[in-house]
């Protein structure tokens, strides 16, 4: 239970825990009006009785020597056949009834004492508050009882308790409501710092307003210090990485020139093989160096404009190859990609970078934003992979398909390990062009840059 209370919003756990409050109010008021009522009702009924009592014993006279009851003076509810009120006066072996009893039996028992309640059925399914009093009259001892139905009153009473509870819903179900528009504005901090958290991820801007409640503001700080924190981090990574490429271009300058000896001139298949890696590991230190001045020169996070950046990229390729092509795009709709430009560049710059060495003459480029993900494409019209295993193959670090076409083998492997770093996928397809199809799905819920 308190798994699923946890998993609950804040907004319906405040709302439950308001509606909550409300109905043990509302059981509490009932319960409380209900003891005030029996008690009420109560002290009235035997005030109320008392007072018949009195008047039945003003209403015994003396006639002829003989104590006598006049009907004249007593109510005349008692001369109504069963209507609900009652009496029995007995005095000195003498007993009167009022005529409202009919022939029922009001005293098949012993009366309680003298002053106290008592509580029994009555004729017709009336409910009867019963008292007996004595008194002195005449000398003599009198003992009146007399009785009154209350059922009415009770109905009375529980058709205002209704009109009660029917009138505590309604303002239950309006509390409620005000309840929704507050917790919705008291929330608002809360979703303007989730709105703000993602401006940060997309580089629209560097920390979160501390502009908030005082009980978020340790909150917000704490984020902002963590921010802080991880940019530091990031860029003092990104310097090291610079620095550790510029300190391995001397070395490779070295390797390079003994690559270059003539001594080596009469093992032509070794100096080939050196001189591939050697070129290979400069090419790899070349673009960690670029990638790192990037990050100098930029201390936020930078997302990625598709119009522009590919813009820029395809123009950049075209000039690289020598070679123009068609470039259908498919990016209408996407302004902005909230993941790290220079990660993205990586990928459509490689990919980009296959499509060009391969395609005849069109190359398709597509955006598609998903529910929960990003769907990168970069289609060709050129010879593809026809087999599964190379496909696969292709993915992998200084695999060459065909010895042909210049190049290390590093474009789709680069691409296949900035995706798993993103903990997205990379696979390989036939193209409706004809050629190959690179497909990338990168989460959109993660921001996390390679470097």
């Amino acid at each position: 239970m308190s798994r699923v209370w946890r998993r609950l919003s804040l907004r319906s756990q405040l709302t439950l825990g308001l509606l909550a409050c409300m109905l043990l109010l509302g059981a509490a008021i009932t319960l409380a009006l209900f003891l005030y009522f029996e008690r009420f009702q109560q002290h009235l009924t035997e005030q109320g009785l008392r007072e018949r009592s009195e008047r039945l014993l003003t209403a015994m006279v003396l006639r002829n020597g003989e104590p006598e009851l006049a009907i004249k003076r007593i109510d005349p509810a008692y001369q109504r056949p069963l209507s609900g009120d009652y009496f029995v006066i007995r005095m000195n072996g003498r007993e009167w009834r009022s005529r409202s009893l009919w022939d029922y039996e009001m005293l098949q028992h012993q009366p309680p004492a003298n002053g106290r309640l008592q509580r029994l059925p009555g004729p017709v399914g009336q409910r009867l508050l019963l008292q007996s009093e004595v008194y002195e009259r005449f000398g003599q001892r009198v003992v009146i009882t007399v009785a009154s139905d209350y059922a009415p009153l009770r109905v009375e009473f529980q058709r205002a308790l209704w009109q009660f509870t029917g009138l505590w819903l309604g303002v239950l179900m309006l509390a409620l409501l005000g309840m929704q528009v507050y917790v919705r504005l008291a929330l608002a901090p809360l979703q303007r710092a989730r709105s703000e958290l993602q401006a940060v991820r997309e580089g629209r801007q560097t920390g979160l307003s501390e502009a908030v409640p005082a009980e978020l503001e340790p909150l917000i700080s704490q984020i902002n210090d963590l921010l802080e924190h991880t940019r530091g981090s990031l860029q003092r990574s990104r310097t090291a990485l610079g620095n550790f490429g510029h300190a391995l271009k001397t070395p490779l300058a070295v390797l390079a020139n003994l690559v270059a000896r003539s001594e080596l001139d009469e093992h032509p298949v070794l100096q080939a093989q050196l001189r591939e890696q050697v070129d290979s590991i400069a090419g790899r230190v070349q673009r960690e160096l670029a990638q790192a001045q990037s990050a100098a020169d930029s201390h936020a996070f930078e997302p990625f404009l598709p119009e522009q950046d590919l813009q820029q990229l395809a123009a950049a390729l075209e000039k690289a190859h020598g070679r123009a092509l068609e470039v259908r795009w498919e990016v209408a709709g996407v302004d902005v990609v909230g993941l790290d430009r220079s990660d993205l560049l990586e990928i459509y710059g490689n990919a980009l970078d296959n499509a060009w060495k391969w395609a005849r003459s069109t190359v398709l480029v597509r955006i598609a934003p998903r529910t929960d993900h990003w769907l990168l494409e970069v289609e060709d019209d050129g010879p593809g992979i026809a087999d599964v295993a190379d496909r696969q193959k292709a993915l992998l670090r200084g695999a060459r398909l065909d010895e042909s076409v210049a190049g290390q083998g590093l474009g789709l492997a680069i691409v296949a390990d900035i995706v798993q770093a993103y903990g997205g996928q990379v696979s390989l397809h036939r193209s409706a062009l004809g050629g190959l199809k690179v497909s990338v799905i990168l989460p959109r819920r993660m921001a996390a840059a390679l470097h």
